[in-house]
């Protein structure tokens, strides 16, 4: 049922310039100003030092002209070329956000849901550790659009996202899969603990209630439980073995639990 996830390549390490500018933002503004300023003196007075020398020329007028040259123009100068680089990472961390974040509902998106799910499993196989995956969908979400109108599944969507986000521990990912779909990546979480977060999620959602232009719309939602197993081979094959559970949730009568495994056995509750 699900498209094949495509992992993103990693990325490369950060170069010198990438962790000098990473120091001149984490130190602030005013710092950085007084460094660049204490910096260019530095290098102008040892420059005139040198150049009044060779020149035998009396130093302290020539210090004392360049230090004040120094003084009144690189403070500007520093503030000027600082403030366009603090500007210019907020604008960087901006688009990076918009470019991991789904717009309608604020949770990641899928790509990026790829991104941290690969890196979470290599993880988990490395240390040993339990990871789990849910899979769910909203019941019956095309029939909220043809009654109430899209504008309405979007809200609606974006209050499923946030009931289940409720539920979640900072560690947990949740993402948004596609259409009415979300999933939730569970780190250090056995199939036992997906399981009780999947009933507290769908028991979350089904206490929903959205007053909508006089009429009151309700929603529940289907879940999938899948855990990663020794023969799970990657994040997709997880992915799919949650999405089967989640097709048994819905031909089961909707608004329950299921969960994946080898043997295909369910677990539901009402």
């Amino acid at each position: 049922m699900q498209a094949r996830l495509r992992p993103c390549p990693a990325t490369a390490p950060p170069s010198r310039w990438d962790r000098l500018r990473r120091w001149v933002l984490r130190i602030g503004l005013a710092r950085a100003n007084l460094l660049y300023t204490g910096l260019v003196l530095a290098a102008s007075m040892s420059i005139t030092t040198l150049i009044t020398v060779l020149a035998g020329r009396a130093l302290p007028p020539a210090l004392f002209a360049t230090a004040v040259c120094v003084l009144s123009v690189a403070p500007v100068t520093g503030y000027v070329i600082l403030k366009l680089l603090y500007e210019l990472e907020a604008s960087r961390l901006r688009i990076r956000q918009l470019a991991i974040t789904d717009e309608l509902t604020d949770s990641f998106n899928r790509r990026h849901f790829v991104e941290l799910g690969e890196a979470e499993l290599l993880r988990a196989r490395r240390y040993g550790t339990p990871l789990a995956l849910i899979l769910l969908d909203a019941d019956h979400f095309k029939q909220v659009n043809d009654t109430h109108g899209h504008q309405c599944g979007d809200v609606l969507l974006r209050e499923i996202s946030l009931a289940c986000r409720a539920t979640l521990r900072s560690t947990d990912l949740l993402a948004r899969f596609g259409g009415e779909e979300l999933v939730v990546l569970l780190p250090q979480t056995d199939l036992a603990g997906a399981l009780a977060m999947a009933e507290r999620m769908r028991d979350q959602v089904a206490g929903l209630s959205l007053a909508w232009r006089g009429r009151t719309v309700e929603v529940t939602v289907s879940l999938g439980v899948a855990a990663l197993r020794p023969e799970t081979p990657t994040l997709d094959a997880l992915v799919h073995e949650a999405d089967v559970a989640l097709y048994e949730a819905k031909r089961g009568g909707r608004n329950r639990v299921c969960v994946a495994s080898a043997g295909r056995r369910g677990a539901s509750a009402a």
